[in-house]
């Protein structure tokens, strides 16, 4: 699960950021947050070097994960389907009104798993 990090501007710290795949957010001191930001972009470089004073700007940062089930959440939302999900228990797909999404059980559209 991701969690934020306080942000030291090291080069490590730096390579991390930049090299995100899906971006990441940031928080001042203040602990106002950013919306997701593309870490190869000329503003995020831009960001990460900004300072007040002697402190940075970015007081820590979130790497952005996407959940496992994202494409089906918003799926799901956009459209109201049907969700199952696999019973382990029962070995058999059952159908799920509220669905949790957790990151470790299959879900599907289709009531026989498809």
């Amino acid at each position: 699960m991701p969690t934020w990090k306080k942000f030291t501007g090291s080069e490590e710290q730096i390579s991390e950021i930049v090299e995100s795949v899906h971006g990441f957010k940031w928080r001042d001191i203040n602990g106002k947050e950013s919306n997701i930001v593309n870490g190869s972009s000329a503003s995020a470089l831009m960001i990460l070097y900004r300072k007040t004073g002697n402190t940075n700007v970015v007081h820590e940062y979130l790497l952005c994960n996407p959940h496992p089930h994202a494409e089906m959440i918003i799926e799901w939302a956009r459209t109201g389907r049907e969700v199952y999900f696999f019973d382990s228990y029962n070995q058999k797909w059952v159908e799920s009104p509220e669905p949790l999404w957790r990151t470790d059980a299959k879900y599907s559209f289709n009531p026989n798993g498809d």
